[in-house]
């Protein structure tokens, strides 16, 4: 603990002393210290297959890890994302990093085409890396739905894929370096038959993070001689670790000689019913950051320069990008065996039946934490449905919003609030206007919000007191809250990007179902391929004991238990048991 406080305390000193502690990237010739006093961070994958067919899941597990391969403490945010060998997005999952983990999944579509893909794991710390700047994954994939074209390459770039001739391996399997056992209560069931297994580490060490997966063993042979290339290389920027949370960053340059500039005020919102809001200023270097610890569900986000519409064409604003480009990888096709199209077309037919009871088997997703206003319960809120309507805002202000009050009139409105303890209007910050929001964007022409439908705002909270938000002090709050919570400022407002901003992958509790008494489920097919995969599996005092049920389908299965103990240590271990058909 020492060392952490003493690391996070050293990368604190260093940012500040160069003016960058704001930001998320900026050029490495700006950094005036050796990189090297920055801990490593680097991220490990865990997935469940690494053959699948389009209208299966991709499940993965990523570690984010320091030098010694123990949980890092420095990132809060992890992304995994796949790309094909023109290094297009297929998706890029953003997750909060809890225990040094996170997990997600991906349904593979039916518009996805045959081929090779890079499945890659990264921080935006790791990407300083010089070698290991992201873990990467060769995931094939197959897609049944539409003719493979005829490939055209070489012996020495085609990756063969046919069915394996005699039984599967199912001897335990385990690392060297760790004594795992895994036992199942018996060695063969039936189609829906509970399955008992305990996982012991011999050893006596049970902390870690680790995976349990449980799959059918695909009867398929890759045979993959292509020669992978390392496309990681010293960057020209310094990428600084989101210990808080996500960040997003940019900078406010001026129009006329594409020169930063300096203290100019930049709002950020997310909005939603548990909005987001944020407001920084630019540094010396013209730089601005948010750091975004709360959890959103909104995909689109408002970032605005807090000028008037004249001042605002003066300045651009631009935001750093956070693609990972890595560039094209070497071309590699996928060749099917003729073998397979036995075991392709009953597994196809199979998947099918059951994404047939999607609706009936679906997994549950679990809501994001409710974020809390940045005000918490202070001041007092009006529910303008709880007194009488009026037809217009200034009304409403005079008659029931009695904490505050419009002042002039058209464009030279303007907002005060009437604070109780200085009726007079002589204390030191009455002279500065409040902070207004409206669905949690920030007002900076009052028209927008009196010249709003009154009868469509469902409350209006009032702080009539002095207030620091952020770099700026107000004399007061005045938040308004739509019924419908769909308030879009106009473009009177100045300078105001749009931004997308997808939110973090949500946890799941997958699906399992219970065939222990009779339910509708068993009048229900199953074709579950994979049986079990639990993402956060913990080790108790004497081992662990996970149950599940067979489905419909036969064959050898995987039990496979992977993760990283405490230490930092490595962990592996495989059992096999199998379905026998009826």
């Amino acid at each position: 603990m020492g060392r952490l406080i003493m690391i996070k305390k050293s990368i604190f000193i260093v940012f500040i002393l160069f003016g960058f502690f704001a930001v998320a990237q900026i050029p490495s010739t700006e950094v005036a210290v050796d990189t090297k006093v920055f801990p490593k961070e680097t991220v490990q994958l865990s997935i469940n297959s690494n053959m699948l067919l389009a209208g299966e899941l991709l499940q993965y597990k990523a570690y984010s890890l320091n030098a010694a391969n123990r949980k890092s403490n420095l990132s809060k945010v992890l992304y995994v994302s796949m790309r094909n060998e023109n290094d297009s997005v297929v998706f890029t999952h953003k997750l909060k990093v809890k225990n040094g983990t996170a997990h997600g999944d991906f349904f593979i579509p039916s518009s996805l085409k045959t081929g090779v893909y890079r499945l890659i794991g990264y921080t935006n710390f790791s990407r300083n890396n010089i070698q290991d700047a992201f873990v990467e994954k060769s995931i094939y994939i197959i897609n049944s739905f539409v003719k493979t074209e005829k490939t055209t390459g070489t012996h020495a770039d085609t990756i063969l894929l046919k069915k394996e001739i005699g039984p599967n391996s199912q001897e335990t399997q385990s690392s060297p370096l760790n004594k795992i056992s895994i036992n199942t209560d018996k060695p063969s069931y039936d189609h829906r038959e509970k399955v008992t297994v305990s996982i012991e580490n011999i050893d006596g060490n049970n902390t870690g993070n680790y995976v349990l997966s449980v799959r059918k063993i695909n009867p398929i042979e890759i045979l993959d001689k292509s020669r992978k290339t390392s496309k990681n290389k010293l960057s020209e920027t310094f990428y600084i670790p989101e210990i808080r949370g996500e960040i997003i960053s940019g900078v406010v340059l001026s129009k006329t000689d594409n020169r930063p500039i300096a203290n100019k005020e930049v709002s950020l919102t997310i909005p939603g019913k548990n909005y987001v809001f944020k407001i920084a200023k630019t540094n010396s270097n013209g730089r601005f950051f948010f750091s975004v610890s709360e959890g959103y569900n909104t995909e689109k986000s408002i970032i605005k320069l807090n000028e008037t519409k004249t001042n605002a064409t003066n300045f651009n604003l631009v935001l750093d990008k956070k693609d990972f480009d890595l560039g094209k990888s070497d071309t590699s096709f996928l060749k099917l065996d003729p073998t397979m199209k036995d075991w392709l077309q009953e597994r196809s037919v199979q998947m099918q039946i059951e994404n047939a009871y999607y609706d009936t088997k679906k997994d549950s997703i679990l809501n994001n934490e409710t974020n809390v206003p940045f005000y918490n319960n202070l001041g007092t809120v009006f529910l303008l449905d709880d007194y009488t309507r009026f037809p217009t805002v200034k009304e409403t202000f005079v008659e029931v919003v009695t904490l505050a009050a419009v002042r002039g009139v058209g464009s030279d409105s303007r907002f005060v609030v009437n604070n109780e303890y200085d009726p007079n209007g002589t204390a030191n910050f009455n002279d500065i206007p409040p902070l207004v929001l409206m669905d949690g964007m920030q007002i900076l022409n009052n028209e927008d919000l009196i010249n709003y439908n009154a009868r469509e705002i469902k409350s209006i909270r009032v702080i009539n007191k002095p207030y620091r938000f952020g770099p700026k002090l107000f004399s007061g709050v005045i938040s308004a809250e739509t019924k419908k919570g769909d308030f879009i400022p106009t473009k009177s407002e100045g300078y105001i990007e749009e931004l997308s901003l997808p939110p973090a992958v949500k946890d799941k509790k997958y699906f399992r179902p219970d065939y222990s008494q009779k339910s509708e489920n068993a009048r229900i097919p199953d074709y579950r391929v994979q049986l079990l995969w639990q993402a956060d599996l913990n080790l108790a005092e004497n081992g662990c004991v996970v149950t599940f049920y067979t489905s419909d389908v036969w064959g050898s299965f995987e039990i496979s238990f992977e993760g990283y103990s405490e230490e930092g240590t490595y962990v592996s271990a495989k059992n096999y048991f199998v379905v026998a058909e009826n």
